[in-house]
């Protein structure tokens, strides 16, 4: 009988050490299934901005793109405009060198008119 209580008393102490062990891989079951709860949110956190990432790069591309196009439109108007400005500048020296020419004319056919008029006030 005193063997048969010992034995019991053994089995009650192999009970109740596995029952504290139990307890224990229970808190680290329930910590570990914390953290991954956690890591999960983290990860669908990060999911949801590399998607606004990714979105955020592809409009930036496209407005890159844009602006690229509108530089090159703008670029060709810049060089088409530099080359009508040089054709103006062209014509503006033309027309001042006609506009020379006839004030010249203008002084001789002045200065022949007034030497006309002293000859005719001298008859």
């Amino acid at each position: 009988m005193e063997k048969f209580k010992e034995k019991l008393a053994s089995l009650r102490s192999e009970i109740d050490n596995a029952n504290t062990r139990a307890e224990e891989a229970q808190k680290k079951v329930d910590e570990l299934e914390s953290e991954h709860n956690q890591k999960d949110g983290n990860l669908n956190d990060l999911q949801e901005r590399a998607k606004l990432l990714e979105e955020q790069l592809e409009k930036a591309e496209a407005d890159l793109k844009e602006a690229t196009s509108n530089f090159r439109e703008s670029d060709l108007r810049a060089e088409q405009l530099g080359k009508k400005a040089v054709k103006l500048q062209q014509e503006v020296k033309d027309w001042d060198k006609k506009n020379d020419e006839l004030e010249a004319k203008h002084k001789g056919v002045k200065d022949e008119l007034d030497e006309m008029e002293r000859q005719l006030e001298g008859v």
